[in-house]
């Protein structure tokens, strides 16, 4: 049983609460998910007048996913609001497939969390999983930076999701980056 002393965080998880009520949600859900021996990978948390929303790139062991969603869902009420949007795609017996399609999307210059919420919407309507995301504070207030890599192996229409990530980063203000492996930069604006 030793080497069942650290376990494995196989599920990850893209986890947004919404709300105008509990202001310590940030620190209940990171107490939540130690309780449940998951990490918080990144988070990203805004407040306007007394409405927030909130990111977090969630770990957890798959025997505690169905009761950290159940404990969560249980805090909700019309004033506070959670989203689960999984990271993997549970359909795919095979991650490494040579069949699957993977892109690296680069944006700056986000200066609104909602902004990255879409882009990560429209992936997920898109079937394609965030296999990494990292975030980086730009200098002199210019917002921040995300990096992504996804990948899905469902046939997809790439330069529809290029068009939608597009229009997300032109009606926000921001840069955005779209490379494939094969193919170099997609587009840049």
């Amino acid at each position: 049983m030793n080497a069942q002393n650290k376990l494995k965080l196989d599920k990850k998880l893209i986890l947004k609460v919404a709300g105008s009520d509990h202001p310590e949600i940030i620190t209940t859900v990171t107490e939540i998910l130690h309780r449940f021996k998951g990490s918080v990978e990144v988070s990203r948390f805004n407040r306007v007048k007394d409405h927030f929303t909130g990111l977090f790139a969630i770990s957890l062991n798959g025997m505690y996913l169905k009761p950290f969603v159940a404990c969560l869902e249980s805090l909700e009420s019309a004033k506070l609001r959670f989203e689960f949007h999984s990271m993997e795609n549970c359909q795919s017996s095979y991650p490494f497939d040579p069949e699957n399609i993977v892109f690296e999307i680069d944006a700056w210059g986000i200066k609104h969390q909602a902004a990255s919420i879409e882009l990560l919407r429209i992936l997920s309507r898109n079937h394609l999983r965030v296999d990494s995301i990292a975030t980086d504070a730009m200098p002199n207030r210019q917002g921040y930076a995300v990096q992504m890599k996804v990948s899905t192996d469902h046939v997809i229409d790439v330069e529809m999701v290029e068009r939608e990530l597009l229009a997300v980063a032109e009606a926000e203000g921001f840069y955005l980056n779209m490379l494939d492996e094969e193919e170099d930069i997609k587009e840049a604006i």
